[in-house]
């Protein structure tokens, strides 16, 4: 005959085990870090008085294997294994069967997913999942691949990135009074190594007008404080536009500036029409001396990759004209030099009667000394 009793006592045992473990559980919570910056991987055991044994963190690899990286013993003593080293801290309390620990300097590499597991006696182990979600910043700039020439058709004019970012930042622009003759095209591709790339097209026609124009890239991402702002003055390429010579200062009237709308800047050569140049020049600024030998066409070429231009100057300078000069030059000298007398003479007046003044006033104001001064006089005459 079957005992009941043999029968009944492990299923006693076993329904006393599983109503004591039902509420036994260990919370977690997930993370989310800034690539570089410290993250706090949280969790704890709850409604148990059994004995702890040990806590066992692991993580979830590339290969969807958990492995163990780190073990903390009830006396609080780590065990590093396999991988993290030192960046992993433990920073719980075993008293209150915390388990946390800290993951410094964090890196993409580091995320993805983490088992925080209790061992406790004698219901075994008890475990969470804990979810490490790692931001990285965009690294932001503009650029223009290929300088755009000015022409008749669409081209890119600028191009925004934000590369190396997780998730995928947000770009947009800032196009002021170009809103309505631009247009833009963003596209999002994904790295290998889990970042994305965005790159953000300016697409218009290019054109002089639109060389040095102002625009702003604006870069957000969710691991950023402030939006980014980039600001780009765009680069159009065009030929020599307009060329002409003209004087560069009233004080330097030799002196001749050749004079030129063009990107990239050009190259300057001047010529004498049927005569030759006293030397070589490939700047934008010639010295030609006022005299009649200098008399003639002069020329000044300008090209770029794109185009050529040339600007004239027709110099006519006579002996009469050289004399006249020198008069006028002298007359203003002397008219120059007598205006300093004359404000010279003015000033010393000036001073002297300032003097006269001050002199009549203080005889003015002291009578008595005056009075003392004659009486002495008539005495000395009276003894005389």
């Amino acid at each position: 005959m079957i005992n009941l009793q043999h029968l009944l006592l492990p299923s006693v045992i076993l329904f006393l085990l599983c109503g004591r473990t039902a509420a036994v559980r260990v919370i977690g919570r997930s993370e989310t870090a800034t690539e570089g910056s410290d993250a706090i991987l949280f969790c704890q055991l709850v409604e148990t008085n059994e004995k702890l044994t040990r806590i066992t963190w692991q993580r979830t690899r590339e290969t969807l294997t958990n492995k163990n990286f780190y073990v903390i013993t009830t006396d609080s003593k780590t065990e590093h294994i396999n991988g993290l080293g030192h960046r992993a801290e433990f920073i719980g309390n075993i008293q209150e069967t915390t388990g946390t620990i800290l993951l410094k300097n964090v890196t993409l590499r580091d995320n993805g997913v983490y088992t925080c597991i209790f061992n406790i006696l004698p219901s075994g182990p008890f475990k969470t999942k804990i979810y490490l979600n790692v931001l990285v910043p965009p690294v932001a700039g503009v650029t223009t691949d290929v300088i755009p020439v000015a022409g008749g058709s669409e081209v890119i004019l600028a191009t925004c990135t934000a590369v190396k970012a997780r998730p995928a930042a947000d770009v947009s622009w800032r196009l002021g009074a170009l809103s309505t003759s631009v247009k833009v095209q963003t596209n999002i591709s994904a790295d290998p190594d889990g970042t994305y790339t965005v790159k953000s097209f300016l697409i218009g026609v290019a054109s002089k007008d639109l060389n040095q124009q102002k625009v702003q890239c604006l870069v957000n991402h969710i691991s950023l404080n402030e939006e980014l702002i980039l600001d780009y003055a765009l680069i159009i390429h065009y030929p020599p536009q307009v060329v002409y010579i003209k004087s560069v200062n009233v004080l330097t009237p030799e002196e001749f500036q050749c004079v030129v709308d063009a990107n990239p800047r050009p190259t300057f050569t001047w010529s004498r029409e049927n005569k030759a140049l006293s030397r070589h020049v490939d700047a934008d600024s010639l010295i030609i001396p006022q005299t009649s030998d200098s008399n003639g066409l002069y020329l000044c070429n300008v090209s770029n990759q794109y185009g050529n231009g040339t600007g004239t100057l027709y110099m006519q300078v006579s002996r009469e004209s050289t004399t006249v000069c020198w008069v006028l030059f002298s007359f203003l000298l002397l008219g120059f030099i007598a205006t300093c007398l004359l404000e010279w003479k003015f000033n010393v007046f000036e001073r002297l009667r300032t003097f006269l003044s001050e002199l009549r006033n203080r005889t003015r104001h002291d009578p008595v000394s005056t009075g003392s001064s004659m009486s002495h006089s008539r005495s000395r005459s009276q003894d005389h």
